[in-house]
């Protein structure tokens, strides 16, 4: 709960955003926004949040953006100073240019794992979208109860089950050692890379979950509609 809340008068910011309408990087001008604070007294701990409307100069497309920050995330800067570690979230959520997955029939779980990876390729923050991307195979082949105690040999499974061909076996290989140098050395795939590796999957999501579906659903409407005939 915080302890003080108010709102900023005479605001004046330029910020570089991501617009959902621009589908792009763009700077935005602050329009509003109220900042609150709260305090632990006991445990020496405080924190506080702002909330801002934040306005694109191209298209006049509106955002709403928290900041939040902590006395328990701090960093230190080149003269020792300690600065608090600030997290950001944008509404709505921004939409990659790049590209889009058809999740009709996907499962909830894969599907946020597929909106955070998008997120943080349209925000080019590539890291974490590798990261993403070898977490997406991680949950396809799990779900497919594909059998090792590995990733490494999950994917193997996968093309023992024939789900996958040789190619694409390869290429996930590839998607889950770039996803391993990306959680242990911070090194990304760029965007091209990226948009590759996103194809792949997206051809998994309509081989073992989209296409799946609509196949059942048509039989059923067929079996429906013959019955009544």
């Amino acid at each position: 709960m915080l302890d003080t809340f108010k709102r900023l008068d005479d605001v004046s910011e330029r910020k570089r955003l991501h617009c959902t309408s621009c589908k792009r990087v763009m700077i935005h001008n602050l329009e509003a926004r109220c900042v609150g604070s709260w305090s632990d007294p006991h445990h020496h701990h405080n924190g506080g949040e702002s909330y801002s409307i934040m306005r694109c100069g191209a298209c006049d497309g509106v955002c709403y953006e928290t900041v939040s920050w902590d006395s328990e995330v701090y960093h230190h800067d080149e003269d020792g100073d300690i600065h608090p570690v600030e997290s950001s979230l944008q509404y709505p959520a921004p939409a990659s240019a790049h590209f889009s997955f058809n999740t009709e029939s996907t499962p909830d779980k894969l599907n946020l794992i597929l909106d955070e990876m998008l997120y943080s390729l349209a925000g080019t923050k590539m890291v974490l979208a590798t990261i993403g991307l070898r977490l997406a195979v991680e949950f396809i082949v799990n779900d497919n109860n594909c059998e090792g105690r590995t990733l490494d040999k999950k994917i193997d499974d996968l093309r023992v089950k024939q789900l996958i061909d040789d190619d694409q076996m390869e290429l996930l290989h590839q998607i889950r050692k770039r996803g391993n140098a990306g959680a242990h050395d911070a090194t990304g795939m760029n965007a091209k890379e990226l948009i590759s590796g996103m194809s792949i999957i997206e051809g998994l999501l309509e081989k073992l979950y989209n296409g799946p579906a609509r196949h059942d659903a048509t039989i059923k409407r067929a079996k429906q509609i013959l019955k009544e005939a």
